[in-house]
């Protein structure tokens, strides 16, 4: 079993080199895009390549953003792999697997096609720009980063491989999709790391949406403090590795869908 890891990136200086090295441990190979860093992300990229052989830097593509612009990576490595590797179609650059992919993928029967993520949101609260000094890099503040959402959010993560896939540039992932395993796989989500990091990420995505990107029409902040929560809205990281989890924020592996789509599984069209 191999996983391919994509990741898309952009000005993400802060923590690139903790994913990297993260994901590093269990991708065979971590193909990275970058689409118009103007920090030194890429050249972060590179450095960490130097360490891990694994870690591949792809290409410097600076144009418009478009959700599927890791179809480009997966369609030139696509030829490398069989029906008993796994895809990580979305390897996001605030995000750290907290369950093992290798030990969590290898043992799911095959007629799954799909791994969605529990993704644990961390976010900053008001009381924490009040009592810590931020710096603006993760390694540095992400002991003062200890709340998160209690309901988790559902996004597909891995998908299977098949020679039947295919990925327009336009779309989230490749399809045809088959079934979702019904457990999701638990991320660690710091999309929110500091007010240096909020800032620059309020920008970058305020330019994508003027320039014709629609993935960003949920941004509806007026500043990056905006999107600055309240302790008590939100559950306290202890650091012991469990979550009080809620629920889930959207719809997981609907009922209707999973049924119709193992008929498809049984009639052989994924």
């Amino acid at each position: 079993m191999k996983i391919y890891s994509l990741m898309l990136v952009k000005d993400e200086e802060d923590i690139i080199a903790s994913t990297l090295r993260a994901a590093a441990q269990w991708s065979d190979k971590l193909f990275v895009m970058d689409n118009g860093s103007s920090d030194g992300t890429w050249d972060i990229v590179n450095s960490l390549a130097a360490e891990f052989p694994n870690i591949i830097p792809f290409a410097q593509d600076a144009q418009p953003f478009r959700i599927g612009l890791r179809a480009i990576m997966f369609d030139q490595f696509k030829s490398e792999m069989t029906e008993n590797d796994w895809w990580c179609i979305r390897l996001d650059a605030d995000e750290f697997f907290h369950d093992d992919p290798l030990n969590f993928l290898k043992n799911i029967p095959l007629k799954y096609k799909q791994v969605y993520k529990a993704s644990i949101d961390f976010a900053l609260t008001t009381e924490d720009i009040t009592d810590h000094n931020f710096t603006g890099t993760f390694e540095n503040d992400r002991d003062n980063i200890r709340y998160y959402q209690p309901y988790t959010w559902s996004e597909v993560r891995f998908m299977r491989h098949s020679r039947k896939l295919n990925w327009e540039i336009d779309e989230f992932k490749p399809k045809p999709c088959g079934l979702i395993y019904p457990v999701q796989i638990k991320v660690l989500h710091y999309q929110f790391r500091s007010p240096q990091q909020m800032l620059k990420r309020y920008v970058v995505r305020q330019k994508a949406k003027a320039d014709g990107c629609g993935s960003f029409k949920h941004e509806r902040g007026e500043s990056w403090k905006d999107y600055l929560k309240q302790r008590a809205e939100l559950s306290y990281y202890n650091k012991d590795n469990t979550f009080q989890i809620l629920g889930n924020r959207n719809k997981f592996n609907k009922k209707y869908i999973y049924f119709l789509k193992s008929i498809l599984t049984f009639l052989g069209y994924y």
